[in-house]
């Protein structure tokens, strides 16, 4: 019933020039998808998605959904989800890559227990750490991705997002829409939402979209968010009338 609903209302203001705005404290996966359908609804059809902090694969397989003809890669260092991602990418279409994305090839430390954890972050620490395999969107993806591929990369490594984006010289041109995690707190590595903004800024990309925010639980001040960038000379900011 709640699906008809949606459907319903969603086809009524198709008409209207209204539409849909996802409030902060919904669902954030249902706010991301809802986001990723709207680019496609405006023409954007990915030929390459980089799922760059993959987990146990939801994220690509909702974007498998929507892009079904797009090649994804999913990028996880956490070894407690390759049995997961293995069997995912034993399908046609996705290709697994077991190491963190960072500035450097070479090896990071990670703090992860022995289940999936979408808190597993890079860490300093010696101890409750476990060594790790490291590379860089450019060692992956420079000699694969050209800009026809209107390529989507997505990032959520729990603050280590700046680095991988220090690691993407040469990709980051080619890439067309970056779906990347912010956090409101600097607790590590977490770089200021405002540095991150200008630093894609300066590589020609325009925040376009903010698909979900979330907020503490106990007083529900904002706490992370989902913010989509776009390359200024994308289609989708070919038209940049007011209303």
């Amino acid at each position: 019933m709640e699906f008809i609903v949606k459907q319903f209302v969603k086809a009524a203001l198709a008409h209207t020039p209204y539409r849909i705005v996802r409030a902060r404290g919904a669902n954030r996966f249902e706010a991301i998808e809802s986001c990723l359908q709207h680019l496609r609804e405006h023409g954007y059809a990915p030929k390459i998605v980089i799922d760059g902090g993959a987990h146990i694969g939801s994220f690509s397989l909702a974007t498998k959904a929507l892009f079904p003809s797009a090649t994804h890669h999913l990028i996880e260092p956490q070894p407690a989800c390759f049995a997961q991602l293995d069997a995912l990418c034993a399908r046609e279409g996705f290709h697994l890559h077991k190491c963190a994305l960072g500035s450097e090839v070479g090896e990071l430390r990670m703090a992860a227990g022995d289940e999936p954890s979408t808190g597993a972050h890079i860490s300093d620490a010696d101890t409750g750490t476990a060594v790790i395999a490291a590379s860089t969107l450019d060692a992956l993806f420079a000699g694969s991705v050209a800009a026809s591929d209107r390529a989507l990369l997505k990032l959520d490594l729990q603050g280590y997002e700046m680095h991988a984006l220090s690691g993407a010289r040469e990709v980051l041109p080619r890439i067309e829409v970056i779906l990347s995690e912010v956090s409101f707190f600097q607790q590590a590595y977490e770089p200021k939402i405002a540095d991150l903004v200008s630093f894609l800024a300066a590589k020609n990309f325009i925040l376009y979209d903010i698909a979900a925010l979330s907020g503490r639980t106990r007083d529900n001040r904002l706490k992370q968010g989902d913010f989509v960038f776009v390359r200024s000379d994308s289609p989708l900011m070919a038209d940049d009338r007011w209303a």
